[in-house]
């Protein structure tokens, strides 16, 4: 399912600002998950633990009111409705967020016939029109048929004789001429081709954005197939997964240990920006001796995760401190304090910030070797950057 979640992020900045070239910053600095990967995660929530996917998707909007682009109008007044009356009718949408959100039912059965009857579900309950419902089906399908080694050509077969879509025509073709559109029948088909047009996974996120529209959107229907055809290079995998929030990361890893038997280290990758943690987690960051955590991660773990003031290495509160501003070898010797004392504790997680990399003034190729050892273990987070410098 991450692989919606990528395509969402990589076209949330040319949602509003359409880009019409393969040639773009993959992972943009402003880039952000936006509703597409809040209710995606809302669909995984759902298959994991059962119930209403409508309360589901109630929850998780109220959880998330405001993420990068918002949620379209007539959602917005479904969530109102449906969270502070308990009113949970659908309203006849044939928008494209039917399509958006299904992504792990795709992966979570075993048959075609589940997989079509789960994807109506998911979108009747807010998407009950025709098309909306068409549009989440044929998106489910498609990964259905790509994960059970479907080719190419039957998934366009598939979708062009079961679904009724049409499908002939290719990105090239349309990319000079193609506007918004958020309604199903006007993004989905498209959504399709960028995927059977490309090369890879990452060539197929590029065809997406690259045709215009509702850039965020088509991305994320785009990347649930292409994962699911190709798989996700591990340096796209954690990259997307520092873009999460504790309780989204905690739910995609769950539901891809269950239906996905992803490896967990593929998923041991720290946040960009940690603003709360799970039960267990532990934020590791870097400070000096003399424990005055006066900017940057160490005055966040003061301020949000229990660090003390004058306390300059281990554990305090939800944090862990390692000086590293008293030279490369000091701070080496404190890092493999770290790791014994991580490898004592099996029981906590520990998400390692880019420690020594901001005033210190290291490099990432400076510090991302010092932390090799403890790559064994499941317990450690590291950032993506390090993780690159330790694969190269």
């Amino acid at each position: 399912m991450l692989g919606s979640i990528i395509g969402d992020i990589v076209g949330s900045v040319y949602e509003f600002a359409n880009i019409k070239t393969k040639e773009f910053e993959f992972f943009n600095e402003r880039g952000s998950f936006t509703d597409d990967s809040v209710l995606t995660v809302a669909t995984a929530d759902w298959l994991l633990n059962g119930g209403n996917v409508a309360h589901y998707y109630a929850r998780y909007g109220a959880q998330y009111r405001w993420p990068m682009g918002g949620y379209g109008s007539n959602f917005q007044l479904w969530l109102a409705r449906a969270n502070r009356r308990g009113d949970y009718r659908p309203y006849n949408s044939c928008g494209n967020g039917s399509a958006m959100r299904v992504g792990p039912v795709g992966w979570a059965f075993d048959t075609k016939e589940e997989v079509m009857q789960k994807a109506a579900e998911s979108a009747a309950c807010t998407h009950n029109h025709p098309e909306g419902i068409r549009g989440a089906q044929a998106t489910a399908l498609a990964i259905f048929l790509a994960r059970t080694g479907g080719s190419k050509d039957d998934i366009r077969a598939a979708i062009e004789q079961e679904i009724g879509y049409d499908l002939s025509f290719t990105c090239d073709e349309i990319r000079p001429t193609y506007t918004w559109g958020g309604l199903c029948q006007t993004s989905v088909p498209q959504a399709i081709v960028a995927f059977l047009d490309g090369n890879d996974f990452e060539d197929c996120i590029r065809n997406a954005i690259s045709i215009g529209g509702d850039s965020d959107t088509i991305g994320c229907i785009t990347g649930s197939i292409a994962e699911a055809f190709y798989g996700i290079p591990n340096h796209l995998r954690r990259r997307a997964v520092s873009y999460l929030p504790a309780e989204m990361r905690h739910t995609v890893a769950e539901f891809e240990q269950k239906y996905q038997q992803q490896e967990a280290d593929d998923r041991r990758i720290t946040p960009h920006h940690i603003r709360q943690l799970a039960p267990g987690e532990v934020f590791v960051f870097g400070s000096n001796a003399q424990g005055y955590h006066g900017g940057g991660a160490a005055r966040t773990a003061m301020d949000k995760f229990g660090a003390v003031w004058g306390q300059g290495e281990g554990l305090q509160g939800s944090s862990y401190a390692i000086p590293t501003m008293e030279g490369r070898s000091r701070m080496a010797v404190a890092i493999g304090r770290f790791i014994d004392f991580a490898s004592a504790h099996p029981d906590l997680h520990f998400l390692v910030t880019p420690i020594g990399c901001g005033i210190a003034g290291y490099r990432f190729v400076d510090v991302a070797p010092l932390f090799r050892p403890a790559t064994a273990l499941s317990n450690v987070s590291l950032p993506a950057e390090f993780w690159d410098v330790l694969q190269l």
